[in-house]
């Protein structure tokens, strides 16, 4: 008898965004940090499972609560500092959500940072996630975490 994987169909989408931020690439990647994004997220929370370096680095591990309830593991796939770091989400349900944010220098001593979100779902999730992270609220968070970034080095210039 020949064995074959079962299937269960999943919708994959992503969203994408590019913006500027005033400071150096060097300095917004280290904020790219499950710890040091205390620093400039003002509701992050998440829970350290393994990184020997205390902070963000390859194979790092952490779980943090997406919604009440809702707790995902995130694992750190791709860290290139200054330029790229890139974190794999495997949240409930088999749902997976990977993470690429990719620095680049700008004119002006002002960074390019290109955040990508791409989601792995199905069935209700998929239509939930999508929901979720439509066009429109994408653009909202996009905006969010930017004006975080921008107020953090605000304050480290004031």
């Amino acid at each position: 008898m020949e064995r074959r994987p079962q299937w269960r169909k999943a919708e994959r989408f992503e969203r994408k965004a590019i913006f500027q931020i005033p400071a150096r690439p060097e300095k917004i990647f280290a904020l790219l940090c499950p710890v040091l994004e205390y620093d400039w997220i003002p509701d992050w929370r998440c829970t350290m499972l393994y990184s020997e370096s205390g902070v963000a680095e390859k194979d790092a591990a952490f779980f943090k609560y997406e919604a009440p309830g809702v707790k995902a593991l995130w694992y750190c796939i791709a860290y290139e500092p200054p330029l790229h770091i890139e974190y794999l989400v495997l949240q409930r349900r088999g749902t997976l959500m990977k993470l690429s944010l990719s620095l680049e220098e700008a004119e002006g001593g002002q960074a390019r940072l290109t955040w990508t979100m791409l989601f792995t779902a199905s069935g209700w999730m998929a239509s939930l996630l999508k929901r979720r992270f439509s066009p429109e609220l994408f653009e909202k968070f996009i905006a969010l975490r930017k004006r975080q970034l921008e107020e953090y080095f605000a304050r480290l210039q004031a």
